[in-house]
């Protein structure tokens, strides 16, 4: 996911969490109002419909004469019935309003919502009898008709004023559901306002995660580069902009790193090699005399004199030296191998041989094991190899306590002919079983730190492998082997 793109989602994130709040509180709002007065609205036109028959029933009441519809007026003897030829035309009129109100309340869905279907039809049928009440009480004029007529006005009456106190009653239930409806309105917009909340706290989460957390090891990491430690790393576990950035500053860094050890190196190359020649200039004279002083001996001597055969190994001897003495002047440019087919065996046992005389002056025995019979020929540069092999045969005779052993086991793999060489001394530590092979590290007072990390670039050359083992059996025996795998075919890119 890439930065924008993360950036989009917290910006959508909380933009939808405002929108949503915004929308909630609005809708809760409206609904509020509307349920709190949609009772209210629906019993308006009711009650002013009720309001207005009843203020008609009171009318025809007075136009009768007995008041406010008491019943007990009209026996009492003072009451005198008015004439029904002058009033009943009032209060028929006064009853066809009221019809007329009723026909219209009809129409009112609310009406048949608050005071049910057969209510209002009853009502209605009430005033239909009191109307023909009316018009026999007119013809007749008599005090049945007249009573009759009073107690359906005054049953009509009592029903309206039920009709009003259940309608009432009902909007004061509106009302309390009304206030339900607010605490749970405002229980809805509490829950809301905490979810946005947790929304902003998780957005904040996301963009440190994101953003803050990603730019802040970068700033260490610039801060590690501008002291010039360029072995440090930025971990910028993601995969967008900024986790690129980390994995090009990385990148960089380690490009810086490499530029400036390549430039040492050439340097202390440069060095060497200056200083190699001087001493192969230095060396070769003497070395020059005691050639020719041995071979003038070697050919004054008897054939069967013994001293022929060791004035012929110091002369083998000497040729070898000057073969090194070549090979370091080949320290400061890159390897090269002159690729021709050797016999493994035959090369380790022409390095042993050379090296017995050394290990005879510390009193130290070289015990060859391994395959017996000789290895197939490989392909490779027998000289380089032998000037490896030479390195590590002189590491182990210098370290191994006298009177010890040193152990050559050669073997075979497939694809690959193996070497190791095994001394019983003081060992070298496990947090310097890499730095030993690197250019110029050395442990020893007066060593120069190349004789390793020439090996180790000669067995690279040969598509091989190099390991160091110390100690030999964990902590209960000292000492240190390397173990050399080294391929039969050497072919394939020669530069290092």
């Amino acid at each position: 996911m890439s930065l924008r793109l993360k950036f989009f989602v917290v910006l959508a994130l909380l933009g939808l969490t405002l929108a949503a709040n915004v929308a909630l509180s609005v809708w809760s709002i409206r609904f509020l109002e509307r349920e709190l007065a949609r009772p209210l609205r629906s019993a308006q036109p009711v009650l002013a419909g009720m309001h207005h028959i009843k203020r008609l029933g009171e009318q025809q009441a007075s136009d009768l004469g007995i008041g406010r519809f008491s019943i007990e007026a009209i026996v009492e003897s003072t009451f005198v019935m008015p004439d029904a030829i002058d009033i009943a035309p009032q209060i028929i009129e006064l009853e066809q309003q009221v019809l007329s109100e009723l026909e219209s309340m009809l129409q009112v869905e609310s009406l048949r919502l608050r005071s049910g279907v057969s209510t209002t039809e009853n009502l209605r049928d009430r005033s239909q009898v009191i109307m023909r009440l009316v018009q026999k009480w007119g013809e007749d004029g008599t005090m049945e008709a007249f009573e009759e007529l009073v107690n359906r006005i005054e049953a009509r009456h009592e029903l309206i004023e039920r009709i009003e106190g259940r309608i009432i009653e009902d909007a004061a239930l509106a009302n309390t559901y009304g206030e339900r409806l607010r605490v749970l309105i405002y229980s809805i917009i509490a829950v809301a306002l905490a979810g946005a909340f947790l929304v902003a706290v998780f957005s904040v989460i996301l963009l440190r995660r994101w953003v803050l957390e990603p730019v802040g090891r970068l700033r260490v990491g610039a801060q590690h580069f501008a002291k010039g430690e360029f072995e440090h790393e930025i971990v910028v576990q993601t995969g967008d902009e900024l986790g690129q950035l980390g994995d090009e500053f990385n990148h960089m860094a380690s490009m810086i790193q490499s530029m400036q050890d390549e430039r040492v190196e050439r340097e202390r190359l440069a060095a060497m090699g200056e200083m190699a020649q001087r001493t192969v200039h230095n060396l070769r004279t003497p070395l020059a005399g005691i050639r020719a002083l041995a071979e003038t001996t070697h050919d004054e001597l008897n054939d069967d004199s013994d001293l022929r055969e060791i004035q012929q190994r110091i002369i083998t001897t000497v040729d070898r030296f000057e073969g090194w003495l070549q090979g370091m002047l080949r320290v400061s440019s890159p390897l090269e191998l002159q690729l021709r087919s050797y016999a493994p065996f035959e090369l380790v046992s022409g390095v042993i041989d050379s090296h017995r005389g050394a290990a005879e002056r510390k009193s130290l025995e070289i015990a060859v094991s391994g395959d017996t019979e000789p290895i197939s020929d490989a392909i490779g540069d027998p000289a380089q190899l032998e000037h490896a092999i030479t390195a590590v045969m002189s590491n182990a005779i210098d370290y191994a306590p006298a009177g010890s052993e040193i152990e050559v086991d050669i073997g075979s793999e497939r694809g690959y002919w193996t070497l190791e060489v095994r001394d019983h001394g003081i060992g070298i530590p496990t947090d310097l079983h890499v730095s030993i092979f690197r250019p110029y590290f050395t442990t020893r007072k007066g060593g120069t730190g190349i004789g390793l990390a020439l090996v180790k670039r000669i067995i690279d050359q040969h598509r091989g492998s190099i390991v160091v083992k110390s100690p030999l059996n964990g902590d209960s025996e000292p000492g240190t082997a390397f173990l050399m795998r080294i391929s039969l075919d050497a072919q394939g890119d020669q530069k290092v």
